[in-house]
């Protein structure tokens, strides 16, 4: 049979009493720490501690047994993860001071945690099988009752705190705490299902704002190509115009120079030609011989051509200059009329529902029940007069008020022959003859004649249109102070009125004309706020 043997008692340093480390021997034999030895060679004479030999020679250490040291440590010595060092690990209340080890698990009873070896002891003991364990627990005083030191195992639903069991006596509503924590468990899986179902809402938000994102930006993107395009024609019509400006011009600096180089050429004969004579007149003036003189005496051009002027075109400056200006502004216009399309898109967002207020219109006037459309009967309905009514004037008012922001309708005029809208303020004048004019608190446009557009300014501007708008919209920007009217079909710009002094609250305001001899009863109808007349 094998013996065990504890061979660690012979490998301590006989001056520290601990294991050997960097282990030197002696001559003697004799084995410590080199530390040691040292320290003691430093402080008396060179012997050995333990023979008193002399140690003539500084020793080494001894390799073979510096090895099995290192053996020794790593069978002997625990799992260093096991002691309790690092932070937030709870330490066992059992273990010794001076070698603490990791708790494993608390006892909420006992108020003790305890590491793995005297977790088992604990759980050995019969009187502790009822005690409940759970995961490591710091500060577990507090889970006593400071009046009586025992654990905390009711819960006192009057004062809202953990009680023991003495504190019963004291009275109050108490339960176990198991039941309470029951109670709890139940209202916070209420908590969370509410929480996760605005998670769930918000990300359904979330996955709506980044669709919508998508979606303007497309918008965006459309919208800066459509500029792009409007502007790319512009600069090419501006260009096609410089060509034809500047066409004439290089073809006349051309011929100016062909005219500069022939006259040119015929001056530089010329000059030639009169120093050929001054110098056949040089030689005659000096003979002395006046028959030979007489004879001799050169021919000279009884006329000299002075043709040194050249000739400038200067059509191009009173026919074509204004013939092109006038041509390149309409084609200007006709490319900057497609920007309209991108402003109509934009303001359709601004849509808002405006219904009809009877109590405004004119005694001629019928309203539908639904408040989105009037005509004119021609005849005076039996309705009670009122102050809002306009008693003069074929006009009524939409119940919206607008005192700020901004606001886009809709008005489907169709084939009428006569008709006004635009925007009224609240305070503008109503009764009598009306002054339609933007001093006076009306921004309108009228058609009037079957066929003559215009805008109430002061004094009216007559709009000259090229198409016969079926659906007006009107829009108002009251930051900005204007108010634009579109022809929604051709998707066309037709007037704005700038600068406006709103000055609080204004109404849409609606005239459909008379109606005579059945030529103009075709009603106004507003079109529902989310009525689209354009693609966005």
């Amino acid at each position: 049979m094998t013996t065990a043997i504890d061979v660690s008692r012979h490998l301590h340093c006989p001056i520290c009493k601990n294991l050997l480390a960097d282990p030197v021997s002696t001559s003697c034999g004799h084995t410590f720490c080199k530390r040691c030895l040292d320290q003691h060679i430093s402080m008396s004479e060179p012997h050995c501690p333990i023979c008193q030999e002399p140690v003539s020679t500084k020793p080494s250490v001894n390799a073979a047994l510096d090895a099995l040291l290192r053996e020794f440590h790593q069978t002997q010595l625990p799992d260093l993860n096991l002691f309790c060092g690092e932070r937030g690990a709870v330490p066992c209340d059992i273990c010794d001071e001076h070698l603490t080890f990791k708790a494993v698990k608390s006892c909420l009873n006992c108020l003790l945690s305890y590491c793995d070896r005297h977790l088992k002891q604990h759980q050995s003991m019969l009187r502790f099988k009822g005690h409940k364990l759970v995961n490591p627990l710091e500060k577990l005083d507090q889970r006593a009752c400071n009046a009586h030191g025992r654990p905390l195992e009711l819960y006192c639903r009057r004062d809202e705190r953990c009680v023991c069991t003495l504190c019963v006596k004291m009275g109050g509503d108490v339960i176990p705490v198991e039941t309470e924590r029951e109670r709890r468990q139940a209202k916070q899986q209420n908590t969370i299902k509410e929480l996760e179902r605005m998670i769930n809402q918000r990300e359904n938000k979330l996955e709506e704002l980044k669709e919508s994102a998508t979606n303007y930006q497309a918008l965006i993107e459309r919208e800066q190509q459509e500029i792009k395009k409007v502007i790319a024609a512009v600069m090419e019509a501006l260009k096609s115009s410089e060509q034809v400006l500047l066409a004439p011009l290089e073809d006349g600096r051309k011929c100016l120079e062909t005219e500069m180089d022939e006259k040119t050429q015929q001056m530089q004969k010329d000059i030639l030609k009169y120093k050929e004579i001054i110098e056949s007149l040089n030689r005659t003036m000096n003979e002395e011989d006046d028959i030979f003189y007489l004879q001799s005496y050169p021919s000279v051009p009884t006329e000299f051509k002075d043709d040194w002027m050249v000739s400038l075109d200067t059509e191009l400056n009173f026919g074509t200059m204004r013939n092109l200006r006038a041509a390149l502004l309409a084609e200007i216009e006709t490319h900057l009329e497609k920007l309209s399309i991108v402003e109509i898109r934009r303001i359709h967002s601004f849509s808002v529902d405006v219904t009809l207020d009877a109590e405004t219109a004119h005694p001629h006037l019928e309203v539908s029940r639904d408040g989105k459309a009037v005509r004119d009967t021609g005849k005076n309905h039996d309705i009670p007069g009122s102050p809002q009514q306009f008693d003069l004037v074929g006009g009524v008012l939409g119940k919206t008020r607008i005192t700020s922001g901004r606001a886009f309708w809709v008005v489907e005029v169709g084939k009428k022959v006569g008709w006004e809208l635009g925007l009224m303020r609240e305070g503008a004048n109503r009764k009598g003859k009306v002054s339609y004019r933007p001093s006076e608190g009306y921004w309108a446009i009228v058609l009037c004649g079957q066929n003559m557009y215009g805008a109430l300014e002061d004094p009216p501007v007559q709009l000259h249109l090229n198409t016969k708008p079926q659906k007006v919209g009107v829009f108002v920007d009251c930051e900005e102070a204007l108010v634009s009217f579109y022809d929604m079909m051709a998707m066309t710009h037709i007037y704005t009125f700038t600068k406006c002094s709103f000055h609080g609250t204004i109404r849409p305001y609606f005239n459909p004309h008379p109606n005579k001899d059945g030529n103009n009863s075709s009603p106004l109808v507003i079109c529902a706020a989310n009525q689209t007349d354009v693609s966005v």
